[in-house]
């Protein structure tokens, strides 16, 4: 609960269409209600986040959105947790047979681009264009958190878990359309550790193993189409483009400047994940087109708006404490 000072005084006067009161406060030029935070000027902004303050103002409105979409987020980290990194991988190298461990298929990009060394290719160096790729990202969510007392001269920052949702429900998409394709047909494997029977002998989980170990990417065999490294740098970069504007409060030229640098990081990876064999160039390529398109499907007609926090609901909240 919040007390009023000498020179201002909270009151509750009812919300049109709302018979619960919400928040106001009055000041000596005017009242002003909490469902003006983002329409009105800055002032009147600024005044309304003394409520709670912006910060703390800021996680009621995730907390509501949470509420409102948790079980869509739930879903979404079961398909990616169960089923992308239990079963997906593990049924992939299940049905991997031993007499695919001859040799690579012909490829363009293996035959173009020098090969790394056995060491090199496992020294984590592919990673490396995605955690550069994952700061970015988590810089930007950080972003959402600061700064926001001055919303009101400036457009809403988007939510976190609207981010995280719309994320999240494309890189889940994604997996479970590479889960149909590489379960549907096994090829053989493109790094050296598929082209040994010895490998997949010792590390083939059983049946029942599908179903409750994690699959080890650095081990697993089979599940090439198509790449999952390029659909979470993919994923993640759009993601970052999409919001980041907003986000981080920057110019549109300076928003593609960053999309930009994103861009030339997931080419890179690509480069890299082709030097490594670690990926024939097809599944390369089917990621840089399928992602784009998963997006695209998921924001125009799947969701084509994020959520928007109940204002005056939050106020009333926040007041009831």
């Amino acid at each position: 609960m919040l007390a009023s000072s000498n020179s201002d005084e909270l009151e509750h006067t009812p919300s049109a269409g709302h018979s619960r009161p919400i928040a106001t406060r009055r000041t000596g030029r005017r009242a002003c209600s909490i469902s003006s935070l983002y329409t009105d000027g800055g002032t009147v902004v600024s005044e309304a986040l003394v409520l709670s303050g912006g910060f703390w103002w800021r996680l009621h409105e995730e907390a509501f959105l949470l509420r409102k979409q948790w079980k869509a987020i739930m879903r979404n980290a079961f398909v990616l947790i169960y089923g992308g990194s239990i079963v997906f991988l593990n049924v992939a190298f299940y049905r991997y047979p031993q007499d695919l461990a001859v040799k690579r298929l012909p490829d363009l990009g293996h035959e173009v681009i020098p090969r790394f060394s056995p060491a090199t290719a496992d020294s984590g160096i592919v990673d490396l264009p995605l955690f550069a790729v994952c700061i970015t990202a988590g810089a930007m969510v950080l972003a959402l958190f600061v700064n926001n007392a001055s919303a009101g001269t400036r457009n809403p920052k988007p939510h976190a878990v609207n981010v995280v949702l719309r994320t999240s429900s494309v890189y889940a998409l994604g997996q479970t359309l590479r889960a149909a394709l590489y379960l549907s047909t096994s090829t053989p494997g493109a790094a050296d550790r598929c082209l040994t029977a010895a490998h997949p002998e010792r590390f083939k989980p059983t049946l029942v193993e599908c179903f409750y170990i994690f699959g080890n990417i650095y081990h697993n065999c089979g599940d090439l189409m198509f790449s999952g490294h390029m659909l979470l740098m993919l994923v993640l970069s759009i993601s970052v483009f999409h919001y980041g504007e907003s986000a981080f409060w920057i110019s549109p030229k300076r928003n593609r400047i960053i999309g930009a640098a994103l861009l030339v990081l997931c080419v890179l990876e690509t480069f890299l994940i082709l030097a490594s064999r670690h990926h024939y160039t097809s599944d390369l390529v089917v990621a840089w087109y399928i992602t784009p398109l998963l997006w695209y499907y998921h924001s125009t007609k799947l969701h084509p708006r994020d959520a928007r926090p109940d204002l005056d609901a939050i106020a009333y909240r926040v007041l009831s404490e």
